[in-house]
């Protein structure tokens, strides 16, 4: 069963959950949203029906985040690949670009582990170059369009212009691995930045609700109003509107590619 896994040629830009991942993060996101519910209406129906409803969308959201996370995750495994091979053949060694990638296998089973996405596809390009006599120029041009990332097609298109054309093979793929380098470090520190804004975002976006519940729960009749009367209920509704926006917004907001 494992060989088998390892021989799964996935397309990396479409979701590769399984149901019962789509099912537990569709759970998790309807109590969420439940619980968001009850605190501002206090009525069981309404929470369950509204948690039920809206977590439809927000489980989708979830599912492309996850594909992105883990296309951004292969992208950073094979930053490191490249520095790896690109170290072999640039050692003035005259290794071949075939026994490098072959060789790179084992420091990416050290630095990663077995189940990795860039070890499992590495094990592909060197598996259909020996068994197969598939160019391994084409295997990386087969990863790229399964991944959809950018970083990939980029130096498999170099990889195939000039294999066997040039005597700088090394030097082109060390400054091909550079290039990748510098954008991949852009990124991560703009993933800083997001993710720094998104937590800043969430702290805002939990503070009502924690405050309409202590609120609620200090005795007194001070919320009762809130949950009995009409304009109360019309309050509600704009709070549980701004909220739900205010989420959108912030996620949205921070989808940024480079």
């Amino acid at each position: 069963m494992a060989e088998n896994n390892n021989k799964v040629r996935i397309k990396y830009y479409e979701c590769n959950m399984t149901p019962m991942e789509h099912f537990v993060a569709y759970l998790v996101h309807a109590i969420a949203i439940g619980i968001i519910f009850f605190v501002y209406y206090r009525a069981l129906i309404v929470s369950v029906i509204g948690g039920l409803l809206i977590a439809i969308p927000q489980e989708k959201n979830y599912a492309k985040s996850v594909t992105r996370k883990r296309q951004n995750k292969l992208r950073l495994q094979f930053n490191e690949f490249l520095e790896i091979i690109s170290i072999s053949i640039s050692g003035g060694s005259g290794r071949s670009m075939e026994n490098a990638v072959r060789d790179s296998l084992r420091e990416l089973q050290m630095m990663f582990n077995e189940k990795a996405d860039i070890v499992r596809e590495i094990g592909l390009i060197v598996s259909d170059y020996e068994r197969a006599g598939i160019p391994m120029k084409d295997g990386f041009r087969e990863l790229g369009l399964r991944s959809e990332i950018d970083d990939i097609i980029s130096f498999a298109t170099i990889y195939a212009t000039i294999e066997g054309k040039t005597s700088d093979f090394g030097y082109i793929i060390t400054q091909t691995h550079e290039i990748i380098k510098d954008k991949v470090e852009i990124t991560m520190e703009i993933e800083t930045t997001i993710a720094s804004a998104k937590s800043e975002a969430y702290t805002m976006l939990i503070l009502p609700l924690i405050l309409v519940t202590l609120m609620s729960t200090m005795g007194g009749g001070l919320m009762d109003s809130l949950f009995t009367t009409l304009t109360g209920r019309l309050a509600a509704t704009v709070g549980v509107v701004c909220t739900f926006a205010a989420y959108v917004i912030a996620t949205r907001a921070t989808e940024i590619e480079v």
